[in-house]
């Protein structure tokens, strides 16, 4: 089997409501939580490109000393669609694993674990790979990885439902793969969600 090209897409457009302040920045163990992300998925994968804001110079400032590739989403405030379908376009790898910035407590076995899966994947029956939590299986987790034969699709996303309604349409195509990390659904909304480090 020839090598398979995965990497994954990091939205981190968002515009941080609830936590009232640009949670992006906010200290976590050190350094800022996108920091943290970033340093978690470098562990696995060689292949990131991370969605920002056109406005977003002291984050990228910030994130330039990693070896990842920093997009800036014009349409970003329009909602996480459209930052997915800026992060898609004009990628030339065979999976994509859809990812959060807000997400650092995901373990990086897991992510080494679901590029494998999609690298084993059969695109003909599996076009999605989908992280689920054992313990509850029917909670949202990221990430999700997709085969470059839907980045079309993906890439026409909008409005904030993200890439719901592609995941629903192959729904029949799925490979779920199971984990015990609780850092699959734990995301920062608010500053109390910092303190549930697991």
């Amino acid at each position: 089997m020839r090598q398979q090209k995965t990497g994954t897409v990091i939205l981190g457009a968002g515009f941080s409501k609830r936590f009232g302040a640009d949670k992006r920045l906010h200290q976590l163990d050190g350094c800022s939580v996108a920091e943290t992300t970033i340093k978690t998925y470098l562990k696995a994968f060689k292949n990131i490109r991370i969605v920002l804001r056109p406005e977003d110079d002291e984050l990228a400032n910030l994130l330039e000393t990693f070896d990842v590739e920093l997009l800036r989403s014009k349409n970003a405030v329009s909602g996480m669609g459209h930052s997915l379908s800026d992060g898609i376009t004009n990628l030339d790898w065979h999976w994509a694993f859809i990812a959060l910035l807000d997400m650092p407590f995901i373990k990086p076995e897991t992510l080494r674990s679901l590029i494998n899966s999609a690298e084993k994947a059969n695109p003909q029956t599996h076009r999605v790979i989908r992280a689920r939590l054992n313990s509850n299986p029917s909670q949202t987790a990221h990430p999700i990885g997709f085969h470059n034969s839907l980045f079309s699709e993906l890439s026409k996303c909008s409005g904030d439902t993200g890439a719901k309604p592609i995941i629903q349409k192959y729904s029949s195509e799925i490979f779920d793969a199971e984990f015990e990390d609780l850092g699959l659904c734990q995301d920062i909304d608010r500053p109390t969600d910092l303190e549930k480090k697991i």
